[in-house]
Formats: structure tokens, sequence, C-alpha cells
């Protein structure tokens, strides 16, 4: 459905992505990982049509096949819908929930004020967002309740890709769980670019990772092989194991080490390491690395 090749983000003086080539296909939860910094939220809020100010971007982007902008006029809403880490920022919070999904049926699909109210509740119910409750204000609801109000509103104009950004960060483990349900529901017959760093919520859909490290794409596909995924994977809080020490912090896009980004911190890194390695096939993942067999 989607297909990006080379993408390149950047500010007046470094690259905050670094030539990201990835596909998204409907009916599959493309999970992007990776530690702060990495360049994970720059990506999604691009893909959902939004580039923040000072930065510019080179690349391709094609949809269905044909080369698009996604930061042209009709992606945004229509074509990509976008859920935010923070619900509350996802409303105006004068107005009421209802309203909020209404106004864009009204306004893009010239629908009557009856009409909205029906696709509003509709989406409020698919959802799992109490219809009694639709009339509330942002503030009277509880964080799990508005995100699931917030990934309505990004689906009432029925958009064919999905941009959920730390959609579960600001919620407690049992409303977490209930969001990737969700999420995992609704993505049936549409892509999703489902971005966080927390593994639960990765290895729950576990079927299409993007690891990302200094911006760079260390590995794509539906297994995790890299050493920094590896590195990822033993954040995982398992019942009656310790977490291991973790040495080293994620470069800042601006001073990548030379080579590959990872190599300061890797276990497995020798002197080809001084060297970019190339992306590589591996059973069914693409791979930035010199070592894994």
């Amino acid at each position: 459905m989607l297909i990006v090749k080379d993408l390149t983000i950047r500010t007046a003086d470094f690259d905050i992505l670094h030539s990201v080539s990835f596909k998204i296909t409907p009916g599959k939860v493309k999970v992007v990982v990776g530690e702060s910094g990495a360049g994970k939220s720059t990506l999604g809020l691009f893909l959902a049509g939004i580039l923040k100010p000072g930065l510019s971007w080179s690349g391709r982007v094609l949809y269905r096949g044909r080369e698009v902008d996604p930061l042209g006029e009709g992606w945004r809403g229509r074509i990509a819908g976008l859920v935010l880490q923070d619900p509350y920022s996802s409303f105006d919070p004068r107005r009421r929930i209802l309203y909020s999904l209404m106004e864009p049926l009204m306004v893009n699909f010239s629908l009557t004020k009856r009409e909205a109210e029906e696709k509003a509740l509709f989406w409020l119910q698919e959802a799992g967002f109490p219809e009694e409750k639709s009339h509330y204000y942002p503030h009277q609801l509880s964080g799990g309740l508005l995100q699931r109000a917030a990934i309505a509103a990004a689906l009432v104009l029925e958009p064919e890709l999905l941009v959920a950004d730390e959609p579960t960060s600001a919620l407690d483990p049992p409303l977490r769980a209930g969001i990737r349900e969700l999420i995992k529901k609704i993505s049936e017959g549409r892509g999703v670019l489902y971005i966080t760093h927390f593994m639960e919520d990765a290895l729950f859909f576990g079927e299409d990772y993007l690891v990302l490290y200094g911006g760079m794409v260390m590995e794509e596909g539906p297994r995790l092989l890299h050493p920094y995924s590896k590195l990822l994977l033993s954040s995982v809080i398992r019942p009656g194991k310790g977490l291991p020490e973790v040495k080293g912090f994620s470069p800042h896009p601006s001073s990548l080490p030379r080579g590959c980004p990872f190599r300061p911190r890797c276990e497995m890194a020798n002197h080809r390491c001084y060297h970019l390695p190339p992306s590589r096939k591996i059973g069914e993942n693409v791979v930035r690395c010199w070592n894994v067999p």
C-alpha cells in the first residue's frame, strides 16, 4: 500500500533521518521501535502529513503505486489518520467529544448535522467509547477513554493509513493492553504505523518491525536479529529475571560515530564496523550489520 524510499529529513545542520526505506502492507501493523532520538516521531508525523518548521525532506513516497507528497492537500486526515501520545492534545478543550468528530465530517463530506452525528457515534462505538459520554468535554474523561476517542477521531474520515505515535505511553498497563487490542482490531484492511518504546507493545503485534537507531534503519522484517534489536529485547521485564546493565547512550543525530552508529555499544563490534554496513537480506529480514549471520 505504502512504500517509502530513501527518505531523508534534515535540519539546516544535520540529518534526523538517513535514507530510510520500508513498506507498509494493509492488514499488518508496522511497529517502529528505537530509543529516544532515533527519529521515530519525526517519521510518524511526516507520514501523517506534518513536518515541523525548519525541516526539509527528500526521497520518494509511493501510495498505491503513485508517487505522492504527504505534506500535500488531501493527505492528512483523508489518507492518513494520526493518534498522538497525549490524547488531551488531540481535542479542543472547549468542545464536546462528539462535536470534535462531527465537524471534520461536515467539512470534508458535506454531511448534515444528523448524518455527521450518526457517523461520529459509529466510530466512537468502534473504538469502545461509551455513547453516553460522547457529550463530555475532554477534561471530564480518563486518559484511557480519551485515547479511545482520539483513535475514533483519527478514523472518522476513514483513512487507509493510521499513524499511532506512542499511543499507550501515558497509560497504565491495563489500559495499554486495551488500546493495543483496539489497534490490532482496526488494522484489518488498513495499514498501521505503530511507534513505541515499549517492547511489550512491539512484541504484542510482533509481525513486522522497523528498528531505528541514530536516524537509520538497522532492521526491517518479522524477526529481531540485529544486535541493537537484541538490546531492546533485553529491556522486557520477565518474572524471576533481572534486567541487564545497558552500556552507553543513543547518539545524537548531529554526532553519529564513524561507521555503524551502534558500534560503540555493540558487543559484536570489530574492525569492519568502522565502515557503515550495507543493508542485506537475511531470510525475510533486511538487516544493516556486518556480523549477523
